[in-house]
């Protein structure tokens, strides 16, 4: 049965009641990455294009970052004393996503109180088709210096409202108004923070929080940034013309937060959804996917996603 949840932060003993201390929300990412054979419903708010074409006719909503800006954006705060300078920087880093690919979003405040934002422009964030059953997931990695501060702060919800957690705080902890998730203690490895929307609702548990997700809202709807975290050493040169922003120069690199996917979904209890024996006819397929979200040249082994004049197929072959 669909329904639509308010969350709202609750306090005192009620937060630390009855979620088992054996409750791991963070587990390293597989080999591979996410199988998204595995999932259904998804709503998406960040993935890579590669990964988005892997969820398929799964996908519920799409409302992944727009390149052109116009319907939502990624932004980061800027220093009132100067707009053209970012306070939480897009740095470069080498590492691949969990998947093997290159699209990931990588960033290291400037200042302690750096954050940076998915924002609706023209088009409203509508995430009414949550439900209980559905499951948010954020694939993230720590980039950063092996002596800073790496806990990590995710905040998901209408402004007002929002669930807030931490990384590298036990499950149920308190860091002010954020309530820790798990541990995620190695640099340079990705992990999963996966975590089932009832648990985050559940007011017996070490959640409790109301977040209205009934009505489109056209404020942030996602936020990334870090709890006591180690600020970046910069040198701040020219505007570039084509973003406005002064060009940043990393010199010692602080806390540092790679992120490849924001999104929820569903398990999926029933397998494989379409299976063909033979594959789809050959006039018909436009592209061939692996469960990865890579693109291959032709069918194999296993289940293949096949993006045809149609929609997305899967195929299995022998």
């Amino acid at each position: 049965m669909k329904k639509n949840y308010l969350f709202s932060m609750m306090i005192g003993a009620m937060m630390m009641t009855t979620v088992s201390a054996s409750a791991q929300y963070i587990t390293e990412a597989p080999a591979g990455g996410f199988d998204f054979s595995k999932g259904t419903d998804y709503v998406v708010i960040y993935a890579p294009d590669a990964q988005v074409t892997a969820m398929g006719s799964n996908i519920l909503s799409n409302q992944n970052l727009d390149p052109t800006r116009t319907k939502n954006q990624f932004y980061y705060w800027t220093a009132d004393w100067d707009p053209t300078l970012f306070t939480l920087y897009d740095i470069e880093d080498t590492h691949t996503n969990s998947w093997g690919g290159d699209a990931k979003l990588d960033m290291t405040p400037l200042y302690a109180w750096g954050a940076g934002h998915f924002g609706a422009k023209s088009q409203p964030y509508n995430l009414s088709c949550i439900t209980e059953d559905h499951i948010l997931h954020i694939g993230f990695m720590n980039i950063g210096a092996e002596t800073a501060t790496n806990n990590f702060k995710f905040t998901f919800g209408p402004t007002g409202g929002e669930i807030k957690l931490v990384v590298n705080k036990e499950v149920g902890q308190a860091a002010g108004d954020l309530i820790g998730v798990g541990n995620a203690p190695t640099i340079n490895k990705w992990y999963y923070l996966d975590i089932p929307i009832k648990d985050l609702l559940d007011p017996d548990g070490d959640y409790g929080f109301e977040c209205d997700f009934s009505k489109p809202t056209g404020t942030i709807i996602f936020n990334v940034g870090f709890n006591e975290g180690t600020v970046s050493a910069f040198t701040a040169g020219a505007v570039d013309p084509d973003t406005g922003m002064k060009k940043i120069t990393i010199t010692q690199k602080g806390s540092a937060l790679a992120l490849d996917g924001v999104y929820l979904y569903k398990k999926n209890s029933t397998g494989i959804q379409q299976t063909v024996a033979t594959g789809a006819a050959a006039n018909d397929v436009k592209e061939i996917y692996d469960l990865t979200g890579r693109r291959v040249k032709d069918y194999r082994p296993g289940v293949n996603l096949v993006k045809t004049a149609n929609g997305v197929k899967k195929v299995i072959m022998k």
